[in-house]
């Protein structure tokens, strides 16, 4: 990688730290337009290019709307209850992205089952292998669960679900740290990870597809429910 584009990097995660800053801190309610372009340019110091990609970001972590011939918005939470209100909208759209797992989740592990050939039994296995060493921190455990969802999608052998897989998990990686804290589920990580995979070496779609949703559903309620102890 060369320098500029290091710098580069530096700088859009440098606008996006410091606009999810103007928004945690209240300084920008939901509904606010962000200042124009040109403005943001001039107070950050930043190119067109570096402050366009912070956008990008900001609006997969569900931070920002952009409305064409109007601008880009502060996000307005989706729900109207007292705890809705009270989470932030990062936090709110993690648990929009887990609902969306909800529904994906299953049928990539479904699909799996039906079209996986031995090269990706091989490589969901070593997966499993680098997880079962590295359940104790974070970072290693957040890349083994990427690992272990994208080798799922790429056992589909279909384009869809493996670009969606990599959008969704770009999402949590650039909240990792956050996601991960909250599910101090090592054990169960692992063993319906495993649990998935044998469904996937006897090709039984229904048992791939049962297993997979009720292990993101009990991802979706673990989160749900430490944020919303966050939020009271």
């Amino acid at each position: 990688m060369t320098d500029k584009k290091l710098r580069h990097t530096r700088i859009y995660e440098q606008v996006v730290s410091q606009l999810k800053d103007s928004i945690s801190s209240g300084e920008l309610q939901p509904g606010d337009p962000l200042p124009p372009e040109r403005q943001l340019m001039g107070d950050m110091g930043v190119s067109r290019s570096s402050l366009r990609e912070a956008f990008r970001v900001l609006e997969l972590l569900g931070l920002i709307d952009s409305v064409p011939g109007k601008g880009r918005f502060v996000r307005k939470p989706r729900g109207d209850t007292a705890d809705s209100r009270n989470m932030p909208l990062e936090d709110e759209a993690v648990l929009e992205l887990m609902e969306a797992r909800r529904v994906l989740d299953p049928a990539i592990a479904a699909t799996a089952a039906m079209h996986a050939i031995p090269a990706d039994l091989m490589k969901l296995r070593k997966v499993l292998s680098r997880t079962e060493k590295n359940l104790e921190m974070i970072e290693p455990r957040s890349q083994a669960d990427f690992d272990f969802h994208l080798a799922l999608a790429e056992s589909t052998h279909n384009f869809v679900f493996i670009n969606i897989v990599k959008m969704t998990f770009n999402l949590i990686m650039a909240t990792h740290e956050r996601i991960y804290s909250l599910l101090a589920d090592r054990e169960a990580f692992l063993n319906e990870h495993q649990a998935i995979y044998d469904a996937i070496i006897d090709h039984d779609v229904a048992r791939a597809q049962s297993l997979s949703a009720r292990h993101i559903e009990r991802v979706y309620r673990t989160l749900q429910e430490a944020l919303a102890l966050e939020v009271k």
